[in-house]
């Protein structure tokens, strides 16, 4: 008795282009291929998270600067020209007197279309 195996056919790599011969559900030609392949996908999503954190480190140390300046308040136009982007915060809620209340970390703030207003510090409650 002799047996077919039918799992077998043609596929082109992911990473070449080229043509194998192998299992139908085989998606690259070598290990090397498939490792750079997921490799440079990893590399995007890296680049990607470090773009995010960078901006994020920006608007930190802006608002650090105006709270070491004891400035509570700034024009939106002005923190732009400092490289602030209002789009990077760590959170979101609508606060007390529904005014829309943003964190950057540990730094929270309000915001309206053309001002931040109330920069503040968030009380780190104590780990005891």
């Amino acid at each position: 008795m002799s047996y077919k195996i039918v799992n077998e056919g043609e596929g082109t790599c992911l990473e070449c282009g080229e043509t194998f011969h192998g299992r139908r559900d085989k998606h690259f030609c070598s290990l090397s291929c498939k490792n750079a392949y997921h490799n440079r996908a990893q590399q995007a999503k890296r680049h990607h998270r470090s773009e995010i954190l960078a901006a994020l480190s920006g608007n930190y140390s802006i608002l650090e600067t105006l709270l070491k300046e004891d400035r509570t308040s700034a024009r939106l136009e002005d923190l732009a020209s400092l490289g602030f982007n209002p789009a990077y915060v760590t959170g979101h809620r609508r606060g007390r007197f529904s005014h829309d209340e943003y964190a950057c970390f540990d730094i929270v703030f309000c915001r309206t279309d053309t001002r931040i207003f109330n920069v503040r510090r968030k009380a780190i409650p104590n780990s005891r």
